[in-house]
Parts: C-alpha cells; structure tokens; sequence
C-alpha cells in the first residue's frame, strides 16, 4: 500500500506545473524618478520646477493622466503628497496639489502639423493651484523631489476631459464669433457687462505688455480704440516691463507705452494665490490708484486675462450687484476665446470647468458675507445667493485688504448704473 501511494505521489509531482512550487516573482519596482528642485516656478502659481523637461519626463513612462505620489525633502523638510495627478493644465481646486506639463499637447491631439513650442514653460512644474506653495513650504533649491508612478491613469477621465485645453499663438488660427471681431477674440479683449453695471467703463484683456502668446500688440490696439486711460496690470512689476522693453515688438505697443510714461499704469506683480493677503492688498492698491488719477475707462489683464483677471473681475462685478449668471457668462467668454470650449460645443467640459475654477472663487468670495451660512463642506447653495450678497462680500474684501469706506463709494459710484 504505501508503495501504491509513494507512485500516486512521484506521479503528482511530475504532473504538477512547476510554477505551483516556485517562488513567487517579486512585483517589479514601480517607476520613479528623483529630481533637483531647480526654483520658484516662473509663472504665477508659485510651485517649483524640477529639472527635467516636459517632453524627457514623459520618455520617462508617465503619461498625462497618471496618479503620483511626490516627496519633496532637504535636510530640513520632508513633504509627503498622495495621489497627485499630472495634467497638462492646472485643472484641481485650490489649493490642491499637481504635476503639470501647462499647454502641452501630443501630435495626435492637435495634428500633424502641431509642434511643442511653449518655451516659457520648458520644465516639469508641481505646485499647488491658486496657492503658494513655494512660500507656504519654505521650498528651496537645495531640495530633491520625487516622483513615483501610483496608478497609470489614475486621472485619465479628468485628463480627457479638460486636457485637450490647449490654444494656438497664431493670429490666423482664430474667427470672429458671436459678434466679436477675430482681434477680440484672440486678444481675449471685452468690455465687462452686466445690468449692474455703467457701460464701456471695465474692460478686461490678455496683456499688452507682455508678448510671450503674441497678443500684445493686438491688446494695443484695441486699447487705443476704446480710450483706456487707466490700466491695472495684475501681472508685472517694473523688472518685467523693463525685460518687456528688449523684445523686438515693443517698439509696436505705442499706445500702452504712452499709458505707461504718464502713469497711467498700476503695476500690481500679483501670484495667481487670490486667496492670499498680498494678492487683495495688490488689488486695492491698483484701484486706490485709478481712482486717484480720475480714471473713467480702467483695463485690467494678467498674461492670458483668465485666471488672476477672472477673480478681479468677479469682486468688482460683485461689488455693482451682478448676477451669478451675468458673471458666469463674463468668466466663460475665456474659455470660448482661448478653446472655443462653450456649453454647446461641451456641457461636460464646461460644467466640469465652472464647477472647478468658477464656482470655486464664488464659494470663496462669499465667505466674506457673514449672513450666509456655508454648507458641510464648506461651499455655498448658489440658488439662494442673491446679487446682494455678492456686493456685501465684495465690499467686505476690499475693505478687510484696506481699502476706506471713501473708496469703496467711489468705486461702486464709478462702476455701477
């Protein structure tokens, strides 16, 4: 018997998959990458570059989309970030982490003849959107950043979305719409309107000053033929300008140089961090100045008008008793002129950008109206906001960022029918 079973055994053993008794593979180590911590990102989002190019990292195995994990350490600091996904755009809320690759785009989504040439952004960037991380963390140059691969398209439904928001610098790649001439429409140049407010006295643009997307010198023109006198200029400072003044195109921006030696321009250097106490102190110091030199037409603009020149535009529409509606339609303009990204070409698009970058001012700004009462998570239920409370939060911004009483009424006097 135990013979029987001794061969019932040997033949088990032979029949058997070898790999039922190897050992088991080791799972391979996931991709990662450590990085030097090159500076303070040269964009208004105050992250940090690292020292690898957008097109080397993505060589590298990552792929828009993805979900990281990023430390960010020195012999001072460790930061640990979970879940950190890598866009092509600065498409999470406020204050939330990202690994972006800002405006870049493969051959295979904008065509053949489409290359990657936004030479203002050449490396990878992690920041924190609309806030200041480098200040916020103490981030240095002498810090490592790592970078390892989670979950390949851990975002890839967000990044599909959204992703395909990039815009030509070319004049001709642009059309006139809606009634808005094609030089309008690439210079993301309008007047801001709503019932509220007094006509053709708050315009709003790309800037006139700043060339990097080739828009300034259209910005010029269209500055000149609605008589600004006055322009709030969100995104310089006077060693900016003066960079500005070696390009070959300066000499073609007469008319914003004419405003700029007779000051008529508030150069305000502000970060794209709108929550911040230096960003609102900015703002009133910009328009305590344009009241003090009488302006009557005020253009106000950051390098693209989107992201700093969309909340300014919502606390000073706010301030006059605009609708959420007529804002929203103000806000969303951008993204029909920069991506032709409208509600009918989109909704799921649009409603994802509304609730991302839109709303997500709106919840902030109302904060500032303590008769109204947040939800659990911090938001607001829009249905019940009425134009009154918008000029009460708006009013209460201004004046807890320092701007008098005297101001506030001749600004709204300025501004509003």
């Amino acid at each position: 018997m135990k013979k029987i079973l001794a061969v019932l055994l040997t033949l088990c053993l032979l029949l058997c998959p070898i790999s039922a008794f190897a050992e088991p593979a080791e799972d391979p180590e996931p991709l990662s990458v450590t990085l030097d911590v090159l500076n303070r990102g040269a964009d208004a989002f105050y992250g940090c570059d690292v020292n690898i190019s957008i097109e080397d990292f993505i060589a590298l195995g990552f792929e828009l989309g993805d979900e990281c994990d990023v430390v960010l350490e020195n012999d001072l600091y460790r930061y640990e970030f979970k879940s950190v996904p890598f866009y092509n755009g600065y498409y999470t809320k406020t204050g939330e982490p990202l690994l972006c690759a800002y405006g870049y785009a493969t051959k295979e989504n904008r065509g053949e003849d489409y290359q990657y040439t936004r030479t203002d952004y050449p490396y990878l960037r992690f920041c924190f959107n609309n806030r200041e991380m480098w200040n916020l963390l103490h981030l240095t140059t002498d810090m490592k950043c790592t970078i390892t691969l989670v979950e390949p398209g851990g975002y890839e439904y967000e990044q599909n979305l959204v992703g395909g928001l990039t815009y030509s610098k070319d004049f001709e790649d642009y059309e006139a719409k809606n009634g808005i001439s094609k030089e309008e429409v690439f210079a993301n140049f309008r007047a801001v309107k709503s019932e509220a407010m007094k006509e053709d006295v708050l315009f709003r643009s790309a800037s006139p000053f700043d060339n990097a997307n080739n828009r300034a010198p259209y910005v010029n023109e269209l500055a000149k033929a609605n008589g600004i006198d006055y322009i709030l200029d969100l995104a310089d400072s006077q060693k900016k300008i003066d960079k500005y003044k070696e390009s070959e195109i300066w000499p073609e921006l007469d008319y914003a140089q004419q405003l700029l030696d007779n000051d008529q321009v508030c150069l305000m250097g502000m970060s794209a961090a709108y929550e911040g106490a230096a960003y609102q102190a900015a703002l009133v110091k910009g328009l305590n100045s344009a009241l003090e030199h009488n302006a009557t037409r005020i253009l106000f603009h950051c390098t693209e008008g989107k992201d700093r020149t969309g909340f300014v535009g919502l606390v000073l529409e706010s301030l006059c008793g605009a609708t959420y509606e007529e804002m929203l339609l103000d806000y969303m303009v951008t993204y029909d002129n920069y991506y032709s990204l409208t509600e009918e070409s989109d909704k799921t698009a649009y409603d994802y950008i509304v609730e991302l970058k839109f709303n997500d001012m709106v919840n902030y700004l109302l904060s500032f109206d303590p008769s109204l009462e947040a939800q659990g998570d911090g938001t607001y239920d829009l249905s019940g906001v009425t134009p009154e409370n918008f000029a009460a939060a708006a009013r209460n911004l201004l004046a807890k960022a320092g701007m008098s009483e005297e101001n506030l009424d001749a600004l709204t006097a300025l501004l509003k029918k």
